[in-house]
């Protein structure tokens, strides 16, 4: 999930949203604007604001901006999505335009009588009220379309008293999240294990480099800068300067690496780009498929080790108004790095020059096919992962809302296209796993999982025919992101044991855990390990 903002900034945006609320009740639709304004600003992810905002919106692109953030927030809120279809039907544009005029302008015409096909629908309405308990209606294509003046800005305000209705009612809807992503929701933490005091550093070397995000969180999404992290002297190296983002990997030729890049706007999201690690040369990766079909929320990348393929998370809302995350399939294959690249160039500045070019898919290779791997309809999938040898692809599916048991990891061929998955786990509402890695030589898998709403995330390994489960680390607190090392001995995870996010190195074979970093920063997250 997302990381919380602070005490202070929590009590702000319920402060904010009360009072946008109430300005708004009262018609007062500038101040009710300007607070929920700042809501929706300070926290993306705020549901009802963006849903509050949109009773109050100024035109009808910002009506539908605002519907739509609340449909990326919430694919299940029924309300916002068939309103968001009623403002996109092109014959209702011209009634709620001249409505918005009319209501700027203090002109309302209050009719008596109201033609009589507008009378029926608003009394099947009225019936709905009732029938539904209380529940408001949602408004039709009739009554959003009267044939006269009068009659059509009477409506035009009825269908923004309605979306205000609906707001309120739609604050006891609100128990769907979005996918986790690097950090679970906040909740109190368990007895035992967690403590503000260091455990022992390691005693042994570790080699390679990390992607790390690393920094003080601004917003809620929880996305930071990227940096290089030599294990052997602890040196940090930035990668993408000012820029935030997540799910940062190696491609194997050692040279190159892709993130999830934060792209701002009026709905935030991340898109993958590929670049030289002294961030020269970058290029949207979706430029590789000719971004056809374009697919929103790019996230959680996973690289095959011996460059054959990737798999990432991401929605197909344009063409398939698809509202769930889906497993996605490249065949963007790149050499195999054969000796380690030194990164001690630091990162290309715009009055620097780039380096030498990197050598990209040959160009009768482009465009490269993207694959669906997950069905339509069958759940929310995420945390994707191709094995090492580019042949199997492992993921978590939540299926409680297609009538499944909850959150657990299957594993489907790559080469074949919506095959039936074999279930890893069946721990159905038990557990929640997250971060699902193999490792390198392909036999096995690590994972996080914990009960829901219990605060703790512990690691799991199990053999990848979903034998031989055991827990690696218990009673920790929240653990999450696992990264095998490259000789598969150590793996590193992320913890908030101590009450800021650290990095932790368990050793495999013995089950002993050791502290890597004590940062001055809130946050460091591992997103990648190679040699």
């Amino acid at each position: 999930m997302t990381t919380p903002p602070s005490g202070t900034s929590d009590l702000r945006i319920e402060q904010l949203l009360r009072e946008g609320m109430v300005a708004a009740r009262a018609g007062d639709k500038q101040t009710a604007r300007e607070k929920l304004r700042e809501v929706v600003a300070l926290d993306q992810y705020n549901e009802k604001g963006w849903f509050w905002l949109a009773s109050v919106a100024e035109t009808l692109e910002e009506r539908r901006t605002c519907l739509g953030n609340v449909l990326v927030i919430n694919p299940n809120n029924e309300k916002a999505k068939q309103l968001l279809e009623q403002l996109s039907n092109p014959t209702l544009i011209s009634p709620l335009q001249d409505a918005d005029q009319a209501s700027e302008q203090n002109t309302l015409i209050r009719t008596a009588v109201i033609v009589g096909g507008v009378v029926v629908v608003l009394l099947i309405l009225v019936i709905a009220l009732f029938g539904r308990g209380g529940e408001p209606p949602l408004p039709t294509a009739a009554v959003l379309a009267p044939p006269d003046d009068s009659a059509r800005a009477a409506t035009a305000t009825a269908v923004a008293a309605l979306i205000t209705q609906t707001a309120n009612a739609e604050a006891t809807r609100l128990a769907r999240q979005l996918p986790p992503t690097w950090t679970p929701s906040p909740v109190p933490s368990p007895r035992g294990g967690p403590s503000p005091t260091p455990l022992p550093s390691i005693p042994f070397s570790l080699q390679g480099r990390l992607i790390v995000q690393y920094g003080t969180p601004l917003t809620r999404d929880g996305n930071l800068p990227l940096f290089l992290y030599d294990l052997a002297t602890g040196e940090q190296t930035p990668l993408t300067g000012r820029e935030r983002g997540d799910y940062g990997r190696f491609v194997p030729d050692g040279r190159r690496f892709i993130f999830a890049r934060l792209v701002s706007g009026t709905r935030p999201q991340l898109l993958f780009r590929i670049a030289n690690l002294n961030g020269s040369q970058p290029q949207e990766l979706s430029a590789f498929w000719n971004n056809q079909p374009p697919l929103a929320d790019q996230a959680m990348l996973s690289i095959a080790r011996n460059g054959e393929g990737l798999v990432f998370i991401a929605r197909n809302v344009t063409i398939e108004n698809d509202p769930t995350s889906d497993v996605y399939y490249l065949p963007f294959r790149v050499p195999v790095e054969t000796e380690p690249i030194s990164f001690e160039t630091p990162m290309a500045t715009d009055s620097e020059p780039d380096s030498e070019p990197t050598p990209m898919p040959p160009s009768d290779q482009l465009p490269l096919s993207v694959r669906r791997v997950t069905a339509r309809d069958s759940g929310v999938n995420t945390w994707a992962a191709i094995s090492p040898d580019g042949t199997q692809i492992a993921f978590v599916s939540d299926r409680t809302d297609i009538g499944g048991e909850g959150h657990d990891i299957y594993i489907v061929p790559v080469n074949v296209t919506f095959s039936p998955e074999r279930a890893l786990t069946n721990d159905g509402k038990a557990l929640i796993e997250s971060g699902v890695e193999w490792s390198p030589d392909g036999r096995q898998l690590v994972f996080a999982a914990g009960a829901p709403n219990s605060g703790r995330a512990d690691l799991f390994i199990i053999d990848a025919d979903g034998s031989n489960r055991r827990a690696l680390v218990e009673n920790f607190g929240e653990c999450v992101r696992p990264l095998w090392s490259p000789d598969g001995q150590y793996i590193i995870f992320s913890s908030k044991r101590s009450g800021k996010w650290e990095l932790y190195v368990v050793e495999v074979a013995s089950g002993e855990v050791y502290q890597l970093t004590q940062t001055t920063q809130d946050v460091i997250i591992a997103t990648d390990w190679a040699r």
